[in-house]
């Protein structure tokens, strides 16, 4: 019945559980966007029999294990899987252990968002910097006035009376 569906967008739903195995049976698929839902286990390597997939979205999910190394599956891009931390083989850089479940991570890997971390925190040290000495020069400039006229106001008044210019 839906065997000629060639595009399913199903993003943003919400959907929980694994990805159906029933999406096999849609041979003429050629776009398949599952992306930003609460899916999890493994890819199904039947999935690999959709071999007119030109476009696959499973990012932003909860899948894990290996990516199926088939079909059209071998022709997408870090883009398809972004946002499963725990989804390793090609062609995330993330290698497998012989379970198919991802190896932590190399020291470098994670110096994208160090970076990121360390740039947020220079660009807050700078505002408050910058505010701390802007606030330090008007702070003068106000007190430094304020007291000149104090200290005029008394200078007049002491040579004057002192009771009256209490």
């Amino acid at each position: 019945m839906l065997r000629s569906l060639r595009v399913m967008n199903l993003s943003n739903n919400g959907f929980s559980s694994e990805i159906p195995i029933a999406l096999q049976n849609l041979k003429d698929l050629e776009s398949l966007d599952l992306s930003r839902n609460k899916l999890s286990g493994r890819i199904s390597p039947q999935l690999t029999s959709l071999t007119f997939l030109a476009a696959l979205n499973l990012s932003y999910n909860q899948l894990e294990g290996s990516i199926p190394q088939s079909n059209q599956f071998i022709t997408f891009t870090n883009d398809s899987y972004r946002g499963n931390p725990k989804l390793c083989g090609l062609p995330l850089s993330r290698k497998c252990t012989e379970v198919g479940l991802p190896m932590p991570p190399p020291p470098g890997e994670d110096e994208d968002s160090l970076l990121y971390a360390m740039s947020t925190w220079k660009i807050a040290l700078i505002g408050y910097a910058s505010g701390l000495v802007i606030g330090l020069c008007i702070g003068y400039t106000v007190l430094n006035e304020l007291g000149n006229k104090w200290v005029d106001k008394f200078k007049k008044c002491r040579k004057r009376n002192r009771r009256r210019c209490r």
